[in-house]
């Protein structure tokens, strides 16, 4: 199974998507995608199998695409209730049920719930990220380097309970907020960060067959974010 998460930076997406389609994600997480409503295809030969596209009302021009470019079927959970910042997915392929969440923290005008909506997906619903193994992937917009760590140590304390684990972590064996491989370019190569994750549950950590992120030359020009890319043998 081939997981991506990738910021394609303000839009563009029915553009950009040659860049990353030849990938072939089984599970694309896609943040600040456009409206997608009357675009039928995407540029590039690949075209996705599945595709959901939801954004907050304040930012109505950028939100999450969730995409599939293999046949993994996939449900949305909050059709009701959109949950615009931390979408929920049930998804199958073959015979693996799970559960898919992206993620995309966004600003708020109050600075006690700004960024941190995936703090509250995590509260609210984690009873059910527990009934199915669950990814949860996105750009969290946070690093644990940030203003002394506090936002992502709470962060941590949801997701660990929930037998979840950041595959970069685990792999590469580097610790949150000393991360050699940066996923965020802010202004060019010169200020860099790592943003975006993948958390997966501990029982698939013996599974991990690859993970690779994007190259700040590889994917500047279409992006100020590099793709994460795992790739696990499920």
């Amino acid at each position: 199974m081939r997981l991506i998460t990738w910021n394609c930076r303000v839009g563009g997406f029915r553009i950009k998507a040659k860049h990353i389609a030849p990938l072939r994600p089984d599970i694309l997480a896609v943040q600040e995608v456009e409206p997608l409503d009357h675009e039928l295809f995407f540029d590039g030969e690949c075209q996705p199998t599945y595709r959901d596209r939801t954004a907050d009302p304040a930012y109505p021009k950028r939100g999450i695409g969730v995409f599939s470019y293999t046949g993994v079927e996939m449900t949305p959970v909050d059709t009701a209730d959109p949950a615009y910042c931390f979408r929920r997915y049930e998804a199958r392929q073959k015979d693996l049920a799970f559960q898919v969440v992206a993620v995309w923290p966004a600003k708020t005008d109050d600075r006690t719930t700004s960024y941190k909506q995936a703090h509250e997906g995590l509260r609210r619903h984690a009873d059910w990220v527990r009934q199915r193994p669950t990814v949860i992937m996105g750009d969290f917009n946070d690093n644990a380097s940030y203003e002394g760590g506090k936002s992502w140590q709470r962060l941590l304390d949801l997701i660990r309970p929930l037998e979840l684990e950041s595959v970069y972590h685990h792999h590469f064996s580097e610790s949150f907020g000393a991360e050699t491989r940066p996923t965020y370019f802010h202004q060019g190569k010169e200020t860099k960060f790592h943003l975006d994750y993948c958390f997966v549950p501990r029982a698939w950590l013996e599974h991990i067959r690859q993970v690779e992120v994007g190259t700040y030359e590889k994917w500047h020009d279409a992006s100020d974010h590099a793709p994460l890319i795992v790739d696990l043998d499920l």
